[in-house]
């Protein structure tokens, strides 16, 4: 399980994770991870944890 919380922008939705500190190869399968409903989100795959800063206006 990883402690780490990773910072993301609205910038950045929308947001999925592959492993976070692995390289294409060796990652885990991309998720998607609906952060827009609430401000944090762990992905269920490696642990990272996720927050977003900011408010995502209108965004699909």
């Amino acid at each position: 399980m990883n402690d780490q919380t990773i910072v993301i922008t609205p910038h950045d939705l929308p947001l999925h994770c592959s492993g976070p500190q692995n390289e294409t190869w060796n990652g885990h399968p991309r998720v998607f991870l609906p952060i827009e409903s609430n401000s944090s989100i762990e992905c269920p795959y490696c642990g990272a944890v996720y927050h977003l800063e900011g408010e995502a206006k209108g965004h699909h």
